[in-house]
């Protein structure tokens, strides 16, 4: 049996885990957000380019613009020649950052496609910043077997949300050691969070660019790279069709201008307030759970509508 002095010191070990998980509770949701002085990040990155996947909507844009005004000159990744030139009009109105663009298909998963297209245009410039934000999901969320789009979606998806952050990683983190400066943005989602049900491959291919993140953070935790995972929820973008912002769906300007003001101070968030408050209380699984129940409800009456509901939740910008 144990004698009350064993119960006691159990007791307290119990009592102090709980005060640093409450600690620790508190640092990730007011500190990074409300006390912390945000860091020169033009200092930090050592180098003046920034690079933005999916630049054209959502979250990549709020990204662009945020690093624009903060000095940066800008390299736009995504798929559309017409929505590049739209967004680089709109930094250079407002900024007096230098813009340029590169179309390159995240679809493809063609090493040679790659290096030619992308990866060679990247290593010649001097990179201070890489934000990986380009990804893809489903229309809406289903069984394994019944998801629409099957197996072809499937590689779709793991292509887009997997390769891209592999590679540029590679790319550029060799500049970066060498000059011993620089910030990687990794954009994942709030999905990766839990073992999503109906969401299969996309939290899988979401969990995989979290744990690549958290293990390239310890291999450069000797340098000063800063290298950031960044798990959002729910923003409002053209694409997610979602109409009104709210206190926990913001607009993706909003969003984005929080989560830049985290470089450098957090090494893991959502990236803002609001959706550090969920995560902290245990809601978001609840809430994805809600949200495609929904979604398949939906399917079974309506397959447009399910569609529809399915953009609405979407996370990252294609």
């Amino acid at each position: 049996q144990m004698d009350f002095s064993t119960v006691s010191i159990i007791g307290w070990m119990y009592i102090l885990f709980t005060i640093y998980r409450l600690m620790l509770t508190v640092y990730n949701l007011v500190y990074p957000f409300f006390l912390a002085e945000p860091r020169n990040l033009r200092e930090v990155a050592g180098a003046k380019w920034a690079v933005i996947t999916g630049a054209t909507d959502g979250i990549g844009k709020g990204y662009a613009f945020e690093l624009a005004r903060k000095g940066f000159s800008i390299l736009l990744v995504s798929r559309t020649q017409s929505r590049l030139d739209d967004v680089k009009a709109q930094i250079e109105k407002e900024t007096s950052s230098e813009v340029r663009t590169i179309v390159f298909d995240f679809s493809s998963a063609d090493i040679d496609y790659y290096e030619h297209s992308l990866l060679s245009q990247i290593r010649a410039l001097d990179i201070g910043i890489l934000v990986n934000s380009v990804g893809s999901t489903f229309e809406y969320p289903d069984l394994y077997h019944k998801v629409d789009g099957g197996v072809k979606l499937f590689r779709h998806i793991t292509v887009i949300n997997i390769i891209p952050v592999t590679l540029l990683m590679a790319a550029v983190l060799p500049q970066m050691y060498e000059r011993n400066s620089g910030i990687i943005v990794n954009v994942a989602s709030s999905s990766a969070y839990y073992k999503l049900r109906w969401f299969s491959v996309y939290a899988a291919s979401k969990k995989y660019i979290s744990w690549l993140t958290k293990i390239v953070q310890k291999e450069y935790a000797k340098t000063n790279i800063i290298i950031q995972e960044v798990n959002p929820m729910i923003v409002v973008t053209k694409l997610a069709k979602v109409k009104k912002p709210s206190f926990f769906r913001p607009k993706a300007d909003v969003y984005a201008r929080s989560a830049v003001q985290t470089i450098g101070i957090i090494k893991h968030t959502t990236g803002y307030f609001a959706h550090q408050i969920k995560i902290h209380k245990r809601m978001i699984h609840f809430h994805k759970v809600i949200v495609a129940r929904k979604m398949r409800q939906a399917a079974i009456t309506e397959p447009t509508d399910a569609k529809n509901i399915g953009a609405q939740n979407k996370i990252i910008s294609d």
